[in-house]
């Protein structure tokens, strides 16, 4: 299993991909992107992302994330 990716490494491969934090909501950082419907809800502890919220995002939105 991978391990954790740091956010700075998250959020630069979405901006890459079009999506820009809208809002933090507790340990929640909040990506939009203009035309989508549904936004990404990234959960981040320490700065950093868990794998299974890495691969629930390339599975849904289709973006490579690789820390």
């Amino acid at each position: 299993m991978p391990s954790e990716v740091p956010l700075r490494d998250v959020r630069s491969e979405l901006e890459r991909h079009g999506w820009t934090l809208d809002r933090i909501s507790g340990s929640h950082f909040i990506f939009v992107k203009v035309g989508e419907i549904r936004h990404i809800s990234v959960p981040v502890h320490k700065g950093r992302v868990k794998p299974s919220y890495i691969r629930k995002i390339e599975r849904i939105h289709g973006i490579t994330i690789r820390g």
